[in-house]
């Protein structure tokens, strides 16, 4: 580990027991609200998940991240690049992500299987009450872990998120 990593780690440590959220769980039936934490490659998929919480009635804030410095983020998109990140740590510096962050959701739903750490730094940090997304090998702060036997891709982690929100907690399975 790098000691950019290190100090960025050690950050992040020293936040999470700021952190006030109040863990429930929560299905399709019982969320009234979610934010999705997506890449730019991941469009499809966040469509679709979209689509489905929408359906059921579920408002839905989504955040896109770029992880190149250059990239130019469309007006339609609400995301941040590499470049709004600090240098060093990598740590975002926008009211952007602080707003996502402190925004009390009944979701968190996380597509971007934790490649990057801007991404995990506002998982952890989220004030969200239920938290969702890929297991992976590395730590994570999600409260259902997603896992597979190899790392899938992002429309099969998608389907996957919505078949345990659609069943988890109910008391019968249509």
């Amino acid at each position: 580990m790098s000691l950019n990593s290190r100090i960025a780690t050690r950050i992040l440590n020293s936040k999470l027991s700021l952190v006030d959220r109040e863990k429930r769980v929560y299905n399709l039936d019982t969320a009234t609200s979610a934010g999705v934490l997506w890449m730019n490659d991941q469009k499809e998929s966040f469509e679709k998940i979209e689509e489905q919480l929408s359906k059921a009635g579920i408002k839905i804030s989504g955040l896109c991240y770029f992880p190149n410095r250059k990239a130019i983020i469309p007006d339609e998109i609400s995301g941040f690049s590499k470049k709004q990140t600090n240098y060093w740590t990598e740590i975002p510096k926008l009211t952007l992500t602080e707003d996502f962050i402190h925004q009390k959701f009944d979701l968190l739903i996380d597509l971007t299987m934790q490649k990057y750490f801007p991404i995990v730094y506002i998982t952890a940090l989220s004030e969200a009450n239920f938290k969702i997304g890929y297991a992976g090998s590395s730590k994570n702060y999600f409260d259902l872990n997603i896992d597979f036997q190899t790392q899938p891709e992002t429309d099969q982690l998608a389907d996957q998120i919505l078949y345990y929100l659609i069943r988890i907690n109910k008391t019968t399975i249509e």
